[in-house]
C-alpha cells in the first residue's frame, strides 16, 4: 500500500489562536532588496456605534446598534424596544477565533503588529458587516453600506496611508441606482470596493442574476471607475449540529468558480473589457482547476453555448482577475498554470487561518518557491499596481 501524502502545512501545526500568538521569525530570513510587502487581504471590525449615529431619523429606530463587550458586538433592533445580539453561539466561536485581537479595531496595536512582520501596507475587508449584505430591508440595508463606505474611508486616512479600507456596493438591485453607489466610493477615494458572491432578490423578489440584463449597468459602471473589485470568501449559512464549524468553513473557502463563470460564460468580461477583479482569501492553488475545467466546458459543448465567449478562459484569467493567498504552498508550485503577475499574498489579519504570529515564515515560503524579482511582485509589487498604493 502506497504511504498517504497529507498536504498539511509545518507552519501551521499546533499553533493557536491569534490571540495566543507569539510573533516569529525564521532563522536567516532576509527580503530582497526593495521587497515592500503589502498584505492584499486583512480585516477591520466597525469600532463605534455608527449606525445609529448616523442613520437617518426616519430610520434611526432601524439602525443596527454596535457596543464593546470583550468585542464589539453588532446588535439589530427587534421592534420592541431591545436590541436583538447577532451574536449567538456559534457566531461567538467566529468572533473569538477571528476578532478578539485588539488590532482587528485599535489602530496604534494594529500598526504595531504590521511594523513588527514588516508589513507596509494592508487592504482590509469587511467582517461581520457583511451579515447585512442580504438584509431584506433595502433600505436600511443600503443605508447600512453606504454609512460603512464613509466610516472607513475616514479610518483608512487616520492611518497615513499603510492601511486600505474596501468599501461595499451600497446598491446593486436597482439599476437606477447602480451607478451612484459606485460613484460614492469613487468619490471617497477608497482603493476598492466588493460585490456579494450571490446578488441576491431584485425590489420585486425576483433572483438576481449578475449576468443578466438588469445587471449591465452596474458593470458598466465598476468599469468606468476604473477601480478593482472584489469577491470574498465567507457568505455561507451557519452550520450547526455534529462537526458545524468545521463543515461552515470547510463549504465556504472555494466559493469561487460559480462568479467567474458569470464573468466568463455569461458575458460581462466581453462587455466591460476594463474590468479588474480580485478573488479574496480562497487561495491560488483553486485556480488552475477551475480554469482546467473551463477549457474543457468551453472545447466539449460545440454549438450548445448561447453565448460564445471571445477569448478562451485562460485569456480571461491572464487580462483580469487576481487572486490572494496566505499559505498556500500547492499554489505556489502551480504558479506558472496561474500567472506570478495575477497573484498577491495576504496575511488575512486578524483571522484565525490568517498568518499573524508567523507572516514571515509564510513571505519565506514565497521567497524559497520562486526568484526575488518573481516575489517582490507576490509580496507586494502586483498590489501595489492593481490598488493602484
Amino acid at each position: 500500500m502506497s504511504e498517504i501524502v497529507t498536504l498539511d502545512n509545518p507552519l501551521m501545526s499546533e499553533i493557536s489562536l491569534p490571540i495566543f500568538r507569539e510573533i516569529r521569525t525564521p532563522k536567516n530570513f532576509k527580503l530582497p532588496e526593495d521587497t515592500v510587502i503589502v498584505s492584499a487581504d486583512s480585516h477591520w471590525e466597525v469600532a463605534g456605534d455608527i449606525f445609529y449615529e448616523r442613520f437617518p431619523a426616519k430610520l434611526k429606530d432601524h439602525a443596527p446598534r454596535v457596543w464593546f463587550d470583550k468585542i464589539f458586538k453588532i446588535g439589530m433592533p427587534d421592534g420592541n424596544g431591545t436590541v436583538k445580539d447577532i451574536f449567538n453561539d456559534e457566531i461567538m466561536k467566529i468572533a473569538s477565533a477571528n476578532t478578539i485581537l485588539p488590532g482587528a479595531y485599535d489602530l496604534e496595536i494594529r500598526m504595531a503588529h504590521m511594523d513588527a512582520e514588516g508589513i507596509a501596507k494592508d487592504i482590509n475587508f469587511p467582517s461581520f458587516v457583511m451579515g447585512f449584505v442580504h438584509l431584506s430591508d433595502l433600505e436600511v440595508r443600503e443605508t447600512i453600506l453606504r454609512i460603512y463606505n464613509e466610516y472607513m474611508a475616514e479610518r483608512s486616512a487616520l492611518t497615513g496611508g499603510r492601511c486600505h479600507g474596501v468599501g461595499i456596493v451600497s446598491n446593486w438591485w436597482d439599476p437606477d441606482k447602480a451607478r451612484s453607489a459606485i460613484q460614492q466610493i469613487k468619490d471617497l477615494g477608497l482603493k476598492t470596493f466588493m460585490l456579494p458572491l450571490e446578488p441576491g432578490k431584485n425590489r420585486e423578489g425576483q433572483p438576481l442574476v449578475y449576468s443578466e440584463p438588469e445587471m449591465d449597468t452596474l458593470w458598466t459602471a465598476i468599469e468606468e471607475s476604473e477601480l478593482p473589485m472584489c469577491f470574498h470568501i465567507g457568505e455561507s449559512s451557519m452550520v450547526t449540529g455534529r462537526g458545524g464549524w468545521g463543515i461552515r468553513v470547510f463549504s465556504s473557502i472555494q466559493p469561487f468558480v460559480k462568479p467567474l463563470a458569470h464573468l466568463i460564460y455569461g458575458g460581462i468580461f466581453d462587455r466591460n473589457p476594463g474590468l479588474r477583479v480580485i478573488f479574496a482569501e480562497g487561495g491560488i492553488s483553486w485556480v488552475p482547476t477551475a480554469l482546467q475545467d473551463a477549457e474543457m466546458i468551453y472545447d466539449s459543448y460545440p454549438g450548445l453555448h448561447n453565448l460564445v465567449p471571445k477569448l478562451r478562459p485562460s485569456e480571461y484569467w491572464s487580462k483580469h482577475c487576481y487572486a490572494t493567498f496566505m499559505n498556500d504552498q500547492l499554489g505556489l508550485k502551480l504558479l506558472d498554470h496561474i500567472g506570478t503577475d495575477r497573484v498577491m499574498w495576504a496575511a488575512d489579519y486578524p483571522h484565525a487561518e490568517g498568518t499573524f504570529g508567523y507572516s514571515q515564515g509564510a513571505i519565506q515560503n514565497v521567497l524559497d518557491a520562486t526568484t526575488e524579482e518573481v516575489a517582490r511582485k507576490i509580496l507586494g509589487g502586483n498590489a501595489i499596481k492593481v490598488f493602484g498604493l
